[in-house]
């Protein structure tokens, strides 16, 4: 037997969405109209009896004192008369409720179309009937909706056909935007981080899109970072690990003591270098990828760098530091945690360059806080004082001093953590390098 294919229609999630909106306002009209005609069917009951008294007295009037036939030949000639139908039923072929109320004497009004019931006899069984009421009423049709029940449904009909258009018109330029991001972020997912952001066609996605736009702008900005430090630690680490294994070797042959001593001090030097290329590395890397960011807090800015100034003397090479500082008492936003890396950065940077005498100094102007730490060395020219913050570069003049090149790159990330920046001049007293490093006084917002 041959089988023909079963098509199946699955409509597009868009076409899904207009349809549920559009009987979702169906659904609420049709509940609405029903809740009003429930509430004023009551009332739309009574006006009827009142309506429909006068006429059903009469004509009970009238039937009552006839026989059956003649009963029946009047009825008939009443049908014939009147808009609506008039027949007789019995008793029995009604509803427990309706037959109480006309053992009562009442008028009885029931159904959509609304059916007037009268008891004609006070011990028979004969019951008149009159109706349905509604004009669109046809003969030999025993159940039809009312005129107005059927406008009311073909109006919300239209409603909703008419909210489906409107809700595939204005959501389709915001689904097609959706369906785009979704196809590149897949695209950005599979490690396509070049993938182009399409331009949004509605206002709706476009700060979603500029969001992503600018994350992906930081992560490829960060990626370029990690690749540039990654391959500049792997060049800087080739240096002392050579010294050592030449150490290692000379080590296994060598009987003299002294010798042996000094090799083992040369050892000793290349850890700690190891060491310190691992630790600026490592800080490096967690300031710019946002690891490690700064949260400004208020604080004594004065003593922090008295603090940290005399803890430094210690290492900057018996060279002569001075502190000019000119802040107020009143507490300043920084980070007491993440500031001193910049200030050990920046002084040990200039002891390695300075001949006799370092500045830290420190003031306030223009609404910012400023930090220089000055030298008496050569200085920097300025078209090199750019680069100076780049990892891993030192200036020619500077190779055989100590040092990764990651001290300034250090401050910099600070300084930006803190809202501000740092760059090189020349300092004005000293002659040498000036390191000026700037944040706002107050502590920007969401900080």
């Amino acid at each position: 037997m041959l089988r023909l294919p079963r098509l199946r229609f699955k409509p597009s999630p868009l076409a899904r969405i207009a349809l549920g909106l559009g009987l979702a306002v169906l659904t609420l009209l049709l509940l609405a109209q029903g809740l009003v005609a429930v509430a004023v069917d009551q009332f739309t009951a009574d006006y009827v009896k009142r309506f429909m008294r006068g006429t059903v007295d009469v004509l009970v009037n009238e039937l009552r004192p006839l026989d059956p036939k003649a009963r029946e030949a009047r009825i008939r000639q009443l049908d014939q008369t009147f808009a609506y139908p008039v027949s007789l039923v019995r008793m029995q072929d009604l509803s427990g409720s309706r037959q109480e109320q006309l053992l009562r004497g009442e008028l009885v009004v029931a159904g959509l179309n609304r059916r007037v019931y009268a008891r004609l006899d006070a011990q028979g069984d004969a019951v008149l009937q009159l109706g349905p009421l509604n004009a669109d009423w046809q003969p030999g049709q025993s159940w039809q909706l009312p005129r107005e029940l059927w406008l009311q449904l073909l109006t919300g009909l239209a409603l909703a056909f008419a909210v489906m258009g409107l809700a595939w018109w204005l959501l389709r330029p915001a689904w097609r935007d959706l369906r785009e991001l979704q196809a590149a972020a897949d695209q950005i997912s599979a490690g396509h981080f070049d993938t182009p952001l399409p331009r949004p066609r509605s206002r709706l996605f476009s700060p979603l899109a500029h969001a992503i736009r600018s994350t992906l702008q930081r992560l490829a900005s960060a990626l370029a970072s990690q690749r540039e430090l990654t391959g500049a630690v792997s060049h800087e680490l080739r240096t002392p690990l050579a010294r050592l294994r030449f150490a290692i070797d000379a080590l296994i042959d060598e009987d003299d003591a002294a010798r042996r001593e000094a090799q083992v001090q040369a050892c000793e030097r290349d850890i700690e270098e190891l060491e310190g290329l691992i630790d600026a590395s490592l800080m490096l890397a967690r300031l710019d990828t946002g690891a490690l960011s700064a949260k400004p807090e208020l604080g004594d800015l004065a003593e922090l760098l008295h603090r940290e100034s005399e803890s430094l003397r210690p290492l900057l090479d018996d060279k002569d530091l001075s502190l000019a500082v000119r802040l107020p008492d009143t507490p300043l936003p920084f980070d007491a945690q993440i500031l001193p890396y910049a200030l050990r950065n920046g002084l040990r940077n200039a002891a390695r360059h300075a001949r006799r005498r370092i500045c830290l100094s420190a003031w306030l102007e223009h609404e910012q806080i400023w930090l220089a730490i000055d030298d008496d060395g050569e200085g920097v020219p300025e078209a090199l004082r750019e680069l100076v913050f780049t990892p891993f570069k030192r200036l020619e003049r500077h190779r055989r001093s100590r040092g990764f090149g990651l001290g300034l790159a250090i401050v910099r990330h600070v300084a930006e953590s803190h809202g501000g920046h740092a760059l090189m001049q020349r300092a004005p007293e000293l002659g040498g390098a000036r390191l000026l490093i700037h944040w706002p006084q107050q502590t920007p917002p969401g900080r």
